[in-house]
């Protein structure tokens, strides 16, 4: 068996066409050179087992990488069918059959696809919460520290001093303050104040227990009932880790896109954009409820107050895209009911 193909001798980018020869155990042709002058061929004989036959791509060139750092190129497709069968190695000879079958490609694109999403969406969160929970908490308040300043900077300009007044600030921190005296389950945090209108009306929990209020959220509340409420909830996430499990989440499926698409410019964005423009899941979410509900009912501030200013929130932002706080939650209506439901009648202990 023979064809034709460029010769290049692993020096040169000049290609040399030759007549290539499939014998027994070698590929053999021969090669246009001078000598004393005169024109002569040079006799090349390569080893099939000591080659590499790279795999079939489509109909592009058929690649074979030579011993000696040399390389033929050819666009005669069917190499395996003429190689030597007791030196043709199966598993090649089984991927070049499935690589020349529409409907095997079509196959396996699909199995990719689909499994991809499997581990999006199942493995991915799985991995980045014992991730989080391996993360040590030193760690965990430097990168929200990190974040915060960050967000803090002028050239990004997300953030703001406050204008709330220091009596303003004073009562809000207090009766926070009281919500984790008569829970006694509040994990550790640092509550700040900022005015932005980039965000607008907001609160949201940073890794570290960082919590950041907006002065618009605070404006469109009726009562510090109503921020203590939503500042349940943020603990809540800040109990769960939530905010460290979604970063690890969006880095961990970012680095499975770059190494499906090989797209590494998409590795570029920003932690503080991340940290703004997360989709909290819908378990994270719930938990983060169930967990504001329950302070709400241990501390007898009334659970009505966190349902009337998240629907007041939702108002306020009409068709606009909803901020952090709902962003792809589950559906508001159905998450006040347990808030606006009858409650218990409320007894705090003695102490």
């Amino acid at each position: 068996m023979q064809f034709e193909a460029d010769y290049f001798n692993g020096i040169s980018p000049r290609a040399e066409r030759v007549l290539v020869t499939i014998t027994e155990d070698a590929f053999t042709f021969n090669i246009p050179t001078a000598d004393a002058g005169q024109s002569v061929q040079k006799y090349c004989a390569f080893g099939i087992n000591d080659c590499q036959i790279q795999a079939k791509l489509g109909r592009g060139r058929r690649l074979i990488d030579l011993p000696d750092n040399g390389r033929l190129e050819t666009e005669f497709q069917d190499l395996e069918a003429y190689l030597p069968k007791r030196l043709s190695n199966p598993i090649w000879r089984a991927i070049h059959y499935a690589e020349s079958h529409q409907l095997i490609v079509l196959a396996a694109l699909v199995g990719i696809v689909l499994s991809t999403l499997v581990l999006l969406k199942v493995g991915v969160p799985v991995v980045a919460k014992l991730a989080a929970l391996a993360t040590p908490p030193a760690i965990e308040k430097d990168l929200g520290k990190q974040t915060l300043d960050a967000l803090d900077h002028h050239q990004l300009g997300y953030f703001t001093a406050s204008e709330l007044s220091e009596a303003k600030k004073s009562a809000i921190q207090h009766a926070l303050n009281d919500l984790c005296l008569k829970t006694g389950d509040c994990p550790s945090y640092q509550l700040s104040f900022r005015k932005s209108p980039e965000i607008g009306a907001n609160a949201f929990a940073l890794p570290g227990g960082y919590l950041v209020m907006t002065d618009a959220l605070v404006a469109l509340a009726k009562d510090d009932n109503e921020i203590v409420a939503v500042l349940a909830h943020e603990l809540g996430h800040v109990k769960g880790r939530h905010a460290l499990r979604q970063t690890l989440q969006g880095t961990i499926s970012g680095i499975i896109v770059i190494a499906i698409t090989g797209d590494v410019s998409s590795i570029a964005a920003g932690l503080p954009a991340l940290m703004l423009n997360m989709n909290y899941s819908r378990d994270l979410e719930i938990d983060a409820d169930h967990y504001a509900l329950k302070s709400l009912r241990t501390a007898c501030i009334p659970t009505q107050s966190f349902a009337t200013l998240l629907l007041r929130l939702e108002k306020s932002h009409g068709d606009a895209v909803v901020p952090e706080m709902i962003s792809s939650h589950p559906e508001t209506k159905a998450r006040v009911m347990p808030f606006l439901s009858k409650q218990p009648t409320c007894r705090l202990s003695d102490s």
